[in-house]
């Protein structure tokens, strides 16, 4: 393990992304992102990404000079074409159209077609509340062989994780939820491989359906399971279909349908029975009364949810948002752990570009 100051981090990432054919303005969102994950707790979404989305550029599914544009709008929905570049620096850039939009109408829906990897959903639901308004993120895939899902009762990849991220403000707080709809997101499993550690149980079958916790079956055609697992696993499997189809509303005009997270050049045309997308809602609280009225009455609900008492061995009832925080505190002073396998990915990336690797020390 080598713990890196998140400003030296953050800078190698982006002369990474610059080396790769990003402009500035991209590699510096994109590596920002990807920092606030691990300063947030959340490594399988941080620096772990950089090498797979080199493979992705090398591969031509990502092309990093891609900026998005506006495919088809209304005064309070659009469709907006990240053309397969950075899905954070696309995300972003339909998130404020969005909350521009509920300034303006009270509410505003945007679906993103041909997007990568997006992130960490709670960085566009964190933003959305620091400016005052409800979010709603999810970004999904479905299909025969897609993602790395299988579904409630099945054997074979149906499903991508299809997260899905709620935030809404406070005054002096806000909730931010963000989770996967498998029982543990495939961030987990290279974080898990990076670090030489199994999974919790339950969590993946192998490719022949049975249970295992070694992550190298994931790799060698097993598949995550829903949320819920065996008892539940319905709960999981219907929040994930769901999410890819109603990405899909960024296909409806598209004569190449494509897969999220593995994109395709726009002349290849796309297998039947898969659908995906980004889709995001931003609403204004004060589209239905007075939104100080409403941010008041979530502290309140949210301090009250604090002054429960804790279970047996808790310290302290915690809100969805307060861990990142609490993670984000302590990593700013004490640096962000990156695993050795991870940090020799890193040094080749930064021997092939020739960049210097960023500041670090042993564990």
């Amino acid at each position: 393990m080598r713990i890196c100051p998140s400003g030296p981090l953050q800078i190698f990432a982006a002369g990474v992304f610059t080396a790769m054919g990003a402009e500035p303005d991209i590699a510096d969102e994109v590596a920002s992102h990807l920092v606030r994950a691990n300063l947030s707790g959340h490594d399988s979404h941080g620096v772990i990404r950089i090498p797979s989305y080199l493979k992705e550029a090398d591969g031509g599914t990502l092309l990093p000079a891609a900026r998005p544009t506006i495919a088809r709008e209304t005064e309070v929905a659009a469709v907006v074409d990240a053309h397969r570049g950075f899905g954070q620096y696309s995300t972003l850039f339909a998130l404020d159209w969005a909350l521009a939009r509920a300034q303006r109408h009270g509410l505003a829906a945007v679906a993103v077609r041909h997007s990568t990897h997006i992130g960490r959903l709670g960085e566009y639901t964190e933003r959305a509340a620091e400016r005052g308004a409800i979010a709603v993120v999810t970004v999904g895939a479905a299909g025969p062989g897609v993602g790395g899902v299988a579904l409630h009762g099945g054997v074979g990849r149906f499903l991508g994780t299809n997260p899905w991220s709620y935030g809404v403000p406070g005054v002096h707080r806000s909730m931010v939820f963000d989770a996967a709809t498998s029982v543990v997101a495939e961030g987990k499993v290279q974080v898990a491989r990076a670090k030489g550690t199994v999974l919790p149980p339950g969590c993946m079958i192998d490719r022949d359906g049975r249970p295992t916790r070694s992550p190298g079956d994931f790799y060698e055609g097993g598949a995550l399971l829903p949320l819920g697992g065996e008892v539940a696993g319905h709960k999981g499997y219907g929040l994930g279909i769901a999410s890819a189809l109603i990405g899909g509303l960024g296909m409806i005009d598209d004569a190449d349908p494509t897969t999220v997270g593995a994109p395709r050049p726009q002349s290849t045309p796309g297998p039947r029975g898969r659908i995906g997308g980004v889709f995001l809602i931003a609403i204004d609280p004060g589209a239905f009364g007075n939104r100080e009225h409403y941010r008041a009455m979530v502290e309140e609900t949210l301090a009250a949810a604090k002054r429960m008492p804790p279970g047996p061995g808790q310290m302290d009832v915690l809100v969805p948002g307060e861990p990142e925080l609490l993670s984000r505190t302590r990593r700013a002073t004490e640096g962000i752990g990156v695993a050795e396998a991870t940090w020799n990915d890193l040094a080749a990336i930064a021997e092939r570009f020739s960049l210097p690797l960023p500041e670090h020390r042993p564990a």
